[in-house]
């Protein structure tokens, strides 16, 4: 059947001139074919919608409203399936307001972000490595249309990475460290020993109870650090770093 008859049957069912499709209108691949005629029609010729506004205009209401439900059944379709039969490939399921129902649910959902972030990093954004820290925020999973994504790991950036890119990033380079790290011995141990040895190239403790500074927690975006395990002050970070000179001569007197 012709796209224009396909399309003459539509235009009478929705303008009420008969009440239904034909018996077996949408068996098989042939009917998949009626409904990409059919869905393509429907946006962009009687409302009118660019093909790039489909995600931002587009939820199941409107299709659903426009009498698609009923064969969309039949596949076992949701509304974005309706979609991707009628523009294959062009949009991923992410990127509409109105993501599919439970879509971010269960093993399958908490994968399918795992697929979408590291698409969205690699394929649209084309970020290296060392940009992921300063680019993956709360604001990159409001732009690409990711919070369904993002609440699935308590909304971290650093767990949503870690579990994309296992072991290649400590939480500390991410602006919104995960709750409580701050809070943690071990963590704040490690962090400082980043921060004086890795980052400011300080040969030890003492060099670094000489010249460590203010600035440099917010040189190496470590406010939150400098915020909350030190309460904002100087004086408690040299106190920290003498704690460490006392541990380790302490630990050399004892092992001789």
């Amino acid at each position: 059947m012709s796209r224009e008859h396909v399309i003459g049957i539509y235009q009478n069912v929705l303008d009420g001139k008969v009440k239904r499709f034909p018996n077996n209108f949408f068996v098989g691949e042939e009917g998949k074919i009626y409904m990409k005629y059919m869905t393509c029609y429907l946006l962009e010729e009687r409302l009118s919608i660019q093909v790039n506004e489909i995600p931002v205009k587009v939820k199941a209401s409107i299709l659903w409203s426009h009498r698609l439900r009923s064969p969309a059944l039949i596949y076992g379709w949701n509304y974005y399936d309706v979609i991707d039969n009628a523009y294959p490939g062009c949009f991923k399921p992410w990127e509409f307001h109105q993501v599919p129902h439970k879509y971010w649910y269960g093993q399958e959902g908490r994968n399918r972000a795992i697929k979408a972030v590291k698409h969205v990093i690699e394929n649209e954004l084309n970020l290296s490595l060392e940009e992921i820290p300063s680019h993956v925020n709360h604001h990159f999973f409001k732009n690409h249309d990711l919070n369904g994504a993002f609440k699935i790991f308590d909304h971290s950036p650093f767990q949503v990475i870690e579990t994309v890119y296992p072991g290649l990033f400590k939480p500390w380079q991410f602006a919104n460290v995960p709750l409580n790290c701050w809070k943690d011995d071990e963590f704040i141990q490690e962090t400082m020993e980043y921060l004086i040895f890795q980052q400011l190239h300080f040969s030890s403790y003492e060099e670094a109870l000489l010249k460590v500074r203010k600035q440099h927690f917010f040189d190496y975006q470590l406010t939150g650090l400098f915020q909350m395990a030190f309460s904002s002050r100087l004086q408690k970070v040299l106190e920290w770093i003498q704690l460490r000179i006392k541990e380790k001569n302490h630990f050399l007197l004892v092992s001789k």
